[in-house]
């Protein structure tokens, strides 16, 4: 995992999220901090069938513990 080559407009094939959504389970998506070359780095995180507000509060204390801010636009 990496910072997307300069000049790609993704990271990657969106397909890596069609497990999750064809489970059925709660996703999360989190900025996690910024690459040497200042792009953000996030992070994708997948809760089991029905946790959804575990999945919530897991996010919250991960913000805490990430201390990272939004991505600027």
């Amino acid at each position: 995992p990496g910072p997307a080559p300069e000049g790609m407009d993704s990271t990657g094939d969106p397909v890596m999220n069609l497990p999750w959504t064809h489970a059925g389970l709660p996703t999360l998506s989190l900025p996690a901090g910024v690459f040497p070359n200042g792009l953000p780095a996030g992070l994708q995180i997948a809760a089991p069938f029905g946790r959804d507000e575990h999945l919530l509060r897991f996010g919250i204390d991960m913000e805490r513990i990430l201390n990272t801010l939004p991505t600027k636009v």
